[in-house]
């Protein structure tokens, strides 16, 4: 009789395999998700290759699954945990090298104007939060796709959210309902449209901007 657990079973289980097993012990499959630069669908695309590949293999292995903006994107990889991103992978790490047993890999294109950076400019998070107002020390609680955006220095508030916007495709009336803010040691510090982002960003450091109700946290590479 099979056991599991020390409890005996008169049920024995089995899995169809798509592929000889043999073959299959020598891939590395890796769930990716992947949102389109335009559209807010995300989409798991299941990757199968070699386990001596690299990221960049399966990036560009992913490029041809995927609706991109334009042909000659790029891409990057990065590791989400409760809605967070933790790491951002180089295209030369090995596949056999990265589990995702209690992490998302989400894909995300690469925008060209973080190509055109100068020395001043930043890379932030975005993230989306929610927080019981009235409930002053309860933590802030993460939810939806978070990803990457260039701040310029002496940018405003108001001229980075028009960037989120963008990159959400938020229309006008549920966008003015965000409000954003500077989050630091867990608690967020809301900010006026004047307020000028880079300089509440210390390069190295893990604060975040955030906007609360389908809102958005951002926090500094």
């Amino acid at each position: 009789m099979p056991s599991h657990y020390y409890q005996t079973s008169d049920i024995l289980y089995y899995e169809v395999l798509d592929i000889p097993l043999p073959e299959l012990q020598r891939l590395k499959t890796i769930n990716v998700s992947f949102r389109r630069a335009t559209k807010d669908v995300v989409v798991i695309h299941r990757i199968r290759l070699p386990k001596q590949s690299t990221v960049g293999d399966l990036l560009n292995d992913l490029k041809q699954k995927v609706e991109l903006s334009h042909p000659n994107v790029e891409l990057r990889l990065m590791e989400i945990f409760y809605h967070k991103i933790y790491k951002i992978y180089s295209p030369r790490k090995n596949l056999e090298k990265i589990t995702h047993q209690y992490w998302t890999l989400h894909a995300e294109e690469i925008p060209e104007e973080e190509k055109n950076q100068s020395p001043h400019d930043q890379l932030i998070h975005v993230n989306h939060f929610t927080k019981d107002a009235s409930q002053y020390h309860k933590q802030v609680q993460n939810f939806g796709e978070p990803f990457i955006l260039i701040i310029r220095e002496g940018e405003t508030l108001a001229e980075v959210k028009v960037c989120i916007q963008k990159k959400l495709q938020v229309p006008d009336k549920e966008f003015s309902q965000r409000k954003f803010a500077f989050l630091s040691l867990g608690r967020p510090e809301y900010l006026q449209d004047s307020d000028v982002v880079s300089s509440r960003f210390q390069r190295g450091e893990g604060s975040c901007l955030w906007a609360l109700g389908a809102v958005s946290w951002i926090g500094a590479l």
